[in-house]
């Protein structure tokens, strides 16, 4: 009997270990881009093209790539643009989205069910098919080469208000008649208690707009002319052309833009996935 229980035992813990080895292995094979281009970018340009090139890891690495990437091509203004940017974008859709969820939850009013149908739908509309009339108003209002101008088309996203409708959806109802017998208006009860208890779900719209703002390309480079105000997506598409022989510099440059996303996505994949799961059971 105890063999069969320690056999059992050893097959289960088996399968453990082999399952642990491919989650490993599938994480460095993603990864593995990111991996390469750290280590290019440390190699020399010499050693880079030359007989260092099959090598992941440099033989004299060096910091002189991003010292001429510093130095060369405003990335640091790149990037300072691209995180205001994503500071208007995302505090602009934590209050929107989150206050336009919470009346489409707990206020009943006339047409309630059409207004987030209409907003279903204009989720299903492709960016692209509104790019040309939205630049045309961004024109008309004379904002075009401002970060008002390129942030003001994504204020409010159908996305973030039904990330956040179906987290309220689990508030139980419960809750919001005690907060009015206790005399808690409804504005009381959306700062008080809604809005600490909704922060996993804040947290995931935070970071999924930090990521859509941080790779956008196509508008910021309808809406801006001047290069004082392009994205960090721009510079390097601008630097990828401008030294296409030099892959060590384009290279320092990608490590340096993509370290940034990174470094938040570490951060909050805890608050992204119990976001993104927060709404999926209602009850």
């Amino acid at each position: 009997m105890s063999k069969k229980i320690n056999s059992g035992f050893s097959k289960r813990k088996a399968k453990r270990i082999v399952a642990y080895l491919l989650k490993v292995v599938l994480g460095l094979a993603i990864i593995s881009p990111v991996i390469v281009c750290l280590s290019f970018a440390f190699k020399p340009p010499t050693e880079l093209m030359g007989t260092g090139y099959g090598k992941l890891f440099p033989d004299n690495p060096t910091w002189e790539n991003f010292k001429w990437v510093i130095t060369e091509v405003p990335v640091l203004t790149y990037l300072k643009n691209t995180m205001i940017q994503c500071a208007m974008v995302i505090c602009s859709q934590l209050a929107l989205c989150s206050a336009a969820a919470y009346a489409l939850t707990f206020f009943d009013f006339k047409g309630k069910n059409l207004l987030f149908t209409i907003i279903l739908t204009s989720m299903m509309i492709p960016g692209d098919v509104v790019v040309i009339s939205n630049y045309i108003q961004i024109q008309q209002w004379h904002l075009t080469n401002t970060h008002f101008g390129m942030a003001v088309p994504y204020f409010v996203g159908g996305m973030g208000i039904f990330l956040m409708r179906q987290f309220y959806l689990t508030l139980p109802r419960d809750l919001k008649d005690a907060a009015d017998i206790d005399g808690c208006g409804d504005m009381g009860f959306f700062f008080r208690i809604a809005v600490p208890l909704s922060v996993p779900s804040l947290a995931s719209l935070a970071i999924y707009e930090f990521i859509a703002i941080y790779n956008r390309y196509f508008w910021p480079l309808l809406v801006t002319s001047s290069d004082s105000m392009r994205t960090v997506q721009i510079g390097m598409a601008m630097l990828n052309s401008g030294e296409s022989g030099k892959p060590s510099y384009v290279l320092a440059g990608a490590a340096m833009c993509i370290i940034p996303a990174v470094i938040v996505f570490i951060v909050g994949q805890k608050y992204l996935i119990r976001g993104m799961t927060a709404g999926a059971v209602k009850g």
